[in-house]
C-alpha cells in the first residue's frame, strides 16, 4: 500500500496499490503485465466510521466511476417495504456503487438507508482509477465478477429466507457468511461478523425473538458459540434437505 501526500484541506489524500490488497484480481494477467499494474492500479482509500452512512453526499460519481471496493470492514444495506425490513451484508470484496438508488424509478415505493457496523475501508474505483484499469482487461473483469457474484449471494440469501424453520435459516445464514469471509481454525470455522440477532432477523427474514431462540437452540446443540468477533460454527455444513431425503430413500432400499 502507499500514501499520496496530496493536500486536501484537513484531510490527507491516502492511496492504496490494489492488487497489493486484492491480490485475486491479479491472478489473469501475465507476468510482466502484473508488475505493471501492481506498480500504477492505485486507488483512493476512503474511511468509513460505524454508524449510518449517506454515500450520497460523500461521492459525486462521474460516468466512469465504477464503485466502491470494500477492502476490509462490514456495511449493511437495508430496504423497507411496506412496513418490513431487509439487509443486505457488504464486506471485505465486494463492489458496491451505493449512490443509485432503484427506489428513484420503481412502481412500488421503498426506503433504503446505509450502515457501517464497524469501522470501514473502501476503495475509490473512480474515473481516474477506471482510466489506468482498463489497460488491463483481465483486471476489469474481475471487477465485473465481483458484481454478478453479489448478485447470486443475494439468490442464495433469498433462498435461505424462505426456509420454514427459523433455526435452519440462521444456521445455513451463517455457514453462506463462513463461505464469504471465514477461516478455519482448530475448533471449527470463525465468521468475522458481529451480527446484532436483528440484524440477523433482516437478513434471514424472521423476527428478533424468533432469532433468539434459534440462537439459543443450536448453541445448545453446540452448533455455534458466540465469540468476540463474531461466530464459531462448529462440525460440517448442514446438509441440504433433498440430498438429506434422497439419502434417506436409498438407505431404506438398500438389503439389509
Amino acid at each position: 500500500m502507499v500514501q499520496e501526500a496530496r493536500d486536501t484541506g484537513e484531510r490527507r489524500a491516502v492511496g492504496i496499490r490494489l492488487l497489493e490488497a486484492k491480490p485475486d484480481l491479479g491472478e489473469d494477467l501475465a507476468p510482466d503485465e502484473l508488475a505493471q499494474a501492481r506498480k500504477h492500479v492505485v486507488a483512493l482509500l476512503d474511511g468509513i466510521d460505524p454508524g449510518p452512512w449517506e454515500p450520497k453526499r460523500r461521492y459525486a460519481p462521474d460516468p466512469a466511476f465504477f464503485g466502491l471496493l470494500v477492502i476490509d470492514g462490514m456495511l449493511a444495506r437495508d430496504v423497507e417495504l411496506g412496513g418490513r425490513r431487509c439487509s443486505e451484508l457488504l464486506g471485505p470484496g465486494d463492489l458496491l456503487r451505493p449512490w443509485e438508488n432503484e427506489a428513484d424509478v420503481a412502481s412500488v415505493p421503498t426506503e433504503a438507508a446505509w450502515h457501517a457496523l464497524e469501522p470501514t475501508r473502501v476503495a475509490v474505483l473512480d474515473g481516474r482509477f477506471a482510466r489506468v484499469a482498463c489497460r488491463y482487461p483481465e483486471l476489469v473483469s474481475r471487477l465485473i465478477g465481483r458484481t454478478l457474484r453479489r448478485s447470486r449471494w443475494l439468490a442464495i440469501l433469498l433462498t435461505i429466507s424462505s426456509m420454514p424453520r427459523v433455526d435452519a435459516r440462521v444456521q445455513a445464514l451463517l455457514w453462506h457468511l463462513a463461505d464469504r469471509w471465514g477461516h478455519v481454525t482448530l475448533d471449527g470455522v470463525v465468521v468475522p461478523a458481529r451480527l446484532t440477532h436483528e440484524m440477523i432477523g433482516r437478513l434471514v427474514g424472521a423476527h428478533r425473538p424468533s432469532v433468539t431462540t434459534a440462537l439459543s437452540e443450536l448453541t445448545r446443540a453446540q452448533r455455534i458459540k458466540r465469540l468476540p468477533q463474531g461466530w464459531l460454527l462448529i462440525g460440517d455444513p448442514p446438509a441440504a434437505p433433498a440430498a438429506s431425503a434422497r439419502a434417506a430413500v436409498l438407505a431404506t432400499a438398500l438389503p439389509g
